[in-house]
């Protein structure tokens, strides 16, 4: 972009109505009041220690037109309104295409960034601190849509996403959220990858979309009694791949989804691995679980879904490792991830308490030679012993994880 004039804007002056395309307006430290920017190829750029304070009404800095940039901006002091789809936000765009925000600082505030309409966006760099109470970025009605590199914490959902055609979630850091640390809904042809969704409420969440890819993010440190590390619900001919999921109550939760592949995951010290459910009045899951690593879960895999159909292949288990192995480290026989304790327990919360008893132990092992017609359809005929494989011992932390994790499931179902 080449700039045609620079309109350097001190503390209290007002913003002209009308700019024309190609100017620069720097904003020169101090305090400044919102600001309205609006028109074609225009930046809005602060200098070290300039504010933006929105006197706690409405929005920090309100952007639409075209080419828009918003660099280097920090706001405070934003209204309290914390509407879900309207709230108060550090930055609001609104029919702005191929706008961008890079380097947004905020703290406190309801929403960082709010977006609508605005395809070819982009917001990079965002540094922001919620009070739990809305979204921390979120983009409405968009497509080829790019977030990535911002660090967001403490908000209601630390990045919500509705209803995006094609574009890229990644690189981004979420820690502390008060419901999902990632949410994408209603979208189809994103890819979410490179994330970290960590220590919230909830967990992360993908759900009535298409063609989505989940790759290469960690999701982890989500306690609690509905607490997942991630959620694909309704979800349809998406891929998960390649993420790191640990210490959560659940690592994946899959509810109602349809062609969706998970591969080449790893499933660590989490309550269940995988948790299959069915939503009331809605269909049935079909998905393929291949050449993931299922390491030191209470549960390695739970369904609870007469009708499901979940295929397992080349899956690496640490609790397999009893099993006879052939040269290249799998075993010459089928392999029973998961146990009708397993059900049991998704139904009758105090069976968890038994789940490391030997009693129940050689239920599982005896399960596992000669398994009934509805476990059937859970071998993985082709299972691979893990490396790092360890006889499964009690945990305290881990039965927490397994108690609180049936919790969640029974509420899902009611």
């Amino acid at each position: 972009m080449w700039f045609l004039a620079a309109l350097f804007l001190l503390p209290g002056q007002p913003l002209p109505k009308a700019l024309p395309p190609g100017t620069e307006v720097v904003l020169k430290t101090g305090v400044h009041a919102a600001i309205e920017l609006k028109g074609q190829d225009l930046t809005l750029r602060a200098e070290p220690g300039a504010v933006i304070d929105a006197g706690g009404q409405g929005h920090g800095v309100v952007a639409s037109g075209e080419n828009l940039r918003l660099l280097n901006l920090t706001v405070q002091n934003t209204g309290p309104k914390a509407d879900f789809y309207e709230p108060d936000s550090a930055v609001y765009l609104v029919d702005c295409a191929h706008c961008r925000v890079e380097n947004l600082g905020a703290k406190g505030v309801v929403t960082a960034v709010r977006a609508e309409e605005t395809p070819g966006l982009l917001i990079r760099g965002v540094r922001a601190e919620g009070n739990r109470r809305g979204p921390g970025i979120t983009v409405y009605d968009a497509k080829d849509v790019t977030i990535e590199g911002n660090r967001l914490e403490n908000f209601l959902d630390n990045l919500y996403v509705e209803r995006i055609n094609g574009g890229r979630i990644q690189g981004n850091t979420l820690l502390h959220s008060y419901r999902y640390g990632l949410h994408v809904m209603f979208s189809r042809d994103v890819e979410v990858a490179h994330n970290t969704a960590a220590r919230g409420r909830v967990g992360s969440a993908v759900m009535y979309g298409r063609r989505v890819s989940v790759h290469d993010n960690r999701f982890f440190g989500h306690v609690g009694p509905l607490a997942f590390g991630l959620l694909s619900q309704e979800q349809h001919d998406s891929a998960f791949f390649g993420n790191e999921i640990f210490g959560n109550n659940v690592g994946i939760l899959v509810v109602s989804a349809q062609n969706d592949r998970f591969f080449k995951n790893t499933l660590k010290q989490n309550g269940f691995g995988v948790l299959v459910l069915r939503e009331k009045n809605k269909g049935s899951t079909a998905a393929v679980f291949e050449q993931n690593r299922f390491l030191a879960n209470v549960y390695d895999v739970a369904v609870d879904d007469p009708e499901a159909r979940i295929a397992l292949k080349d899956n690496a288990y640490d609790r397999a490792s009893r099993l006879d192995l052939d040269k290249d480290g799998v075993a010459d026989v089928p392999y029973l991830p998961s146990s009708s304790y397993a059900l049991l327990a998704s139904r009758m919360l105090d069976l968890s308490l038994f789940a490391f008893s030997p009693g129940v132990k050689l239920w599982e092992e005896a399960e596992k030679k000669v398994p009934g017609l509805r476990l059937l359809s859970l071998v993985d005929p082709r299972p691979h012993i893990l490396a790092e494989a360890a006889p499964a011992r009690f945990s305290g932390g881990l039965l927490l994880l397994a108690l609180l994790a049936l919790i969640g499931g029974l509420w899902l179902r009611s």
